[in-house]
């Protein structure tokens, strides 16, 4: 099967969290064309209305857009900047929705883009090199999403190998750093520093989503009862009884050298190689 009948099959496919972030990204660059079209033969310079949507540095510009701390994740600099986040998604992407719900795969895109956000504009106004510049930054594209999901493969299914250009097979952890190191690797340069930033935030929580996910670290739950001591009471009683699910569910998964074992025969075989029993342990490990 070639690339573009690889394509094909995905966007026939029922749900999938990947195909809606392609076309929901797809739909909104060709409406920026078309607003730029509209706004210059209007006399307008279109990147004035556009920088709306891109998240601001400056804290006081953000919270006259505070709309732009979700816009900002679906609209891009360019084509080349969409292409080649969608190509990313596209072709990394699919591989952890094969075993993550398209709502958590959502999830990640989403949590991942936002915590690239938070993080730029921390870094933008905390870190000293920023200081003539803060009231300039700004930020779009889905890149600090892509990435949040790439390295959520990667730690969810280190093993798992890919063979790009069909020219030597790597495992997704490997993946995963490289994507990483090459960021840490273009930070001296000074370029794309608040890009850069957004990477990295969304990959952190690609990281921390998986290692919650399986029980390795538990995310801070809150209540929003209010009140005192019989409110509290509760929140105890909540806390207990999440603690209690979560040990039936730990029970119920599979273990790690079960899930392992079953990456590699992926990687050798394919998915569709695996017995029915087989597809079951991968879905409760997925759960």
């Amino acid at each position: 099967m070639d690339i573009w009948e690889k394509i094909k099959y995905e966007f026939h496919k029922g749900d999938s969290a990947v195909k809606q972030i392609i076309i929901v990204n797809l739909a909104v660059f060709i409406s920026t064309v078309l607003v730029g079209v509209v706004a210059t033969v209007s006399g307008f310079h279109s990147s004035d209305l556009l920088k709306y949507f891109a998240v601001p540095s400056d804290i006081g510009t953000l919270l006259m857009r505070p709309w732009s701390l979700v816009t900002n994740i679906f609209f891009h600099s360019g084509f080349w900047h969409l292409l080649g986040n969608m190509l990313l998604l596209f072709f990394l992407g699919r591989i952890l929705e094969d075993f993550l719900s398209t709502k958590k795969v959502w999830h990640i895109f989403i949590f991942g883009g936002l915590s690239g956000v938070v993080l730029f504009i921390v870094g933008y106004n905390l870190f000293p090199v920023f200081s003539e510049v803060v009231s300039e930054g700004n930020l779009r594209g889905a890149s600090g999403g892509v990435t949040a999901i790439i390295v959520a493969t990667g730690v969810y299914l280190p093993r798992y190998q890919i063979r790009p250009f069909n020219l030597f097979n790597i495992e997704m952890r490997w993946v995963a750093l490289l994507f990483v190191f090459r960021d840490l690797y273009s930070f001296p340069g000074m370029q794309n520093l608040g890009g850069i930033i957004a990477h990295l935030g969304g990959a952190i929580f690609g990281a921390l989503y998986i290692l919650n996910l399986q029980g390795k670290i538990e995310f801070p739950t809150f209540s929003w009862n209010t009140g005192k001591s019989a409110n509290m009471k509760k929140v105890v009683l909540d806390e207990k009884e999440i603690k209690n699910q979560k040990k039936s569910a730990q029970k119920a998964k599979p273990n790690q050298d079960e899930v392992d074992a079953i990456l590699d025969k992926i990687s050798q075989s394919g998915y569709d190689s695996l017995s029915k029993t087989e597809k079951e342990i991968l879905f409760k490990a997925s759960e």
